[in-house]
């Protein structure tokens, strides 16, 4: 599934989305795309951005090769800690992408949060 939406920025300062019915159904892959951001952030997002209140971020490696996976971990900012609630996710090296296996958050008014990457990813093949 393609998602193109722009109120998962990292930059934007609302609040009130929620992901769980989104991924009701079960994991599913996705790739972002669009001006609110092609990647999960690998840091921690301030709570109350990304058009949620529990921001997720992912904390575990990037896959560095190409058409490789890793699974890791997106954690939820609340309250004092980066890492108040947290899931498993899969993710892949598409190349010059990632594409993401996500399920639903542990509880609503949690989101994935989305972010434009500093640098692409490359080939390292």
């Amino acid at each position: 599934m393609l998602i193109n939406d722009p109120t998962r920025s990292v930059n934007v300062t609302t609040s009130g989305g929620c992901d769980q019915s989104l991924f009701s159904s079960g994991a599913m892959w996705v790739r972002f795309v669009g001006v609110g951001g092609t990647q999960i952030p690998t840091s921690p997002v301030a709570t109350f951005q990304c058009d949620t209140e529990a921001t997720g971020w992912y904390s575990g490696q990037m896959p560095t090769s190409v058409d490789t996976t890793i699974t890791g971990i997106v954690c939820y900012n609340w309250v004092s800690s980066n890492c108040y609630f947290n899931n498993s996710i899969s993710v892949t090296n598409c190349g010059s992408y990632y594409v993401y296996q996500l399920s639903a958050p542990p509880g609503c008014n949690m989101r994935y949060c989305t972010d434009i990457p500093d640098d692409w990813i490359s080939d390292t093949t």
